[in-house]
């Protein structure tokens, strides 16, 4: 455990205490990058969703637009309109959702890149300093 004060200035028991140390970094990183890649995919799941919803909007956007075509071959009539506005309607919405999905995923996929590079820094200058003060104690 950090903090613990070594039983002896034997240098076995002090490289023994080193190993241990490591060790139970080693273990308790891989607890924290499990639950961060856990987080992660939670948030990727949750972007392909809302890629998949906004993938169905779109479907229906193209259908009710093309539905429109027929109707507004005359002139202007009102009723092509309203399915060309229901159509646009459907897009935005598909758009939305598309931009939030993407965003999401961005933002998961960065946030947990980083956080793991920054823990590993961490780490291993944590490592570095521990493996001096043993060096230097023997």
């Amino acid at each position: 455990m950090a903090g613990d004060v070594p039983e002896s200035t034997d240098p076995i028991s002090l490289a023994r205490q080193v190993v241990e140390d490591a060790i139970k970094l080693v273990r308790a990183e891989l607890a924290v990058v499990g639950s961060e890649l856990k987080r992660a995919i939670i948030q990727l799941l949750i972007a392909a969703v809302l890629l998949i919803v906004a993938s169905v909007f779109l479907l229906i956007a193209v259908i009710e637009a093309l539905g429109a075509l027929p109707s507004g071959l005359g002139i202007l009539g009102a009723e092509w309109v309203r399915w060309l506005v229901l159509g646009g309607i459907f897009l935005v919405l598909a758009g939305v959702l598309i931009y939030i999905g993407q965003s999401k995923a961005r933002k998961a996929i960065k946030r947990g890149r980083k956080h793991i590079e920054s823990t590993l820094k961490e780490d291993a200058e944590w490592l570095r300093e521990l493996t001096k003060r043993s060096v230097k104690g023997s």
